[in-house]
């Protein structure tokens, strides 16, 4: 009867073990900078929970190179959540000769340099670069670079959904589009995507100046169905989403070059 006792609880000890190391092993995991995926995550939540924000959710792509599309990701599978840091080269050791010895050396022979000449400092001319006739300046930073209005500006359009579904976009995707201008849409137009951000307040009196708005891609219109339109995300400085507003494209500012 005892032996029967010892080996009930000798089963049911194993059994416990077996339950609590998968436990373990997830927050190793998690610990070491590897998180797995779980039912009904994506990479906006997977950043928004370990980078406390949703939008570097592209850091995490680069650093998961097996993932070819960010938007389908499965449970099980590893993700990386910190940079891999390259390995360091171990710089060879030197390897001191040693002299034989009893070897007489040789009398050192002085090299006589000749004088130095002092020469006169002369004027050189300062090369600067000749702007290109009809090219500004290039700076490439002021292509991503938001705006301020004072007004609730809305744009001329609307993004409505991804074609494929999709909740964030990038370069490549397909969206459909619905606008509110008088003016012809035609395809092959460009179009710039923005988004409303936060309001900007004045530091002494607190009342509202303006709100910023923040530039987030560009879009070229491939298709239209009777007053809506397809396009394709042709740029993008970050992810565009459904419910983001589309605003004329400026080429001066997007290519450098000034119109005719």
């Amino acid at each position: 009867m005892r032996r029967l006792i010892g080996v009930f609880f000798a089963t049911i000890l194993m059994f416990s073990f077996c339950f609590v190391l998968p436990g373990l092993t997830q927050e190793t995991k998690e610990t070491e900078g590897v998180y797995t995926i779980k039912k009904g995550d994506t990479l906006w939540d997977i950043s928004s929970k370990f980078l406390k924000d949703p939008f570097l959710w592209p850091k995490l792509w680069e650093r998961n190179p097996y993932i070819t599309n960010p938007h389908w990701i499965y449970p099980g599978n590893p993700i990386r959540l910190s940079a891999i840091e390259p390995v360091k080269k171990e710089e060879p050791k030197k390897v001191v000769e040693e002299k034989p010895k009893g070897v007489v050396k040789e009398p050192e022979v002085k090299k006589v340099e000749p004088p130095l000449v002092e020469k006169k400092p002369g004027l050189v001319a300062e090369v600067k670069p000749v702007p290109v006739e009809g090219k500004p300046p290039a700076f490439p930073e002021a292509r991503s670079a938001g705006f301020m209005s004072d007004i609730e500006y809305r744009g001329i359009g609307l993004i409505l959904e991804s074609k494929e579904g999709k909740s964030l976009m990038s370069e490549g995707d397909i969206a459909y589009l619905a606008f509110k201008t008088p003016e012809s849409i035609l395809i092959g137009n460009k179009y710039t995507v923005f988004r409303a951000s936060e309001e900007i307040k004045h530091p002494v009196t607190d009342k509202k100046v303006g709100r910023k708005y923040n530039i987030i891609g560009n879009v070229q219109i491939i298709d239209q169905y009777g007053n809506f339109f397809t396009a394709k995300v042709i740029e993008s400085f970050d992810a565009i989403m459904k419910g983001d507003f589309v605003k004329p494209y400026l080429r001066e500012k997007m290519e450098g070059v000034v119109g005719k």
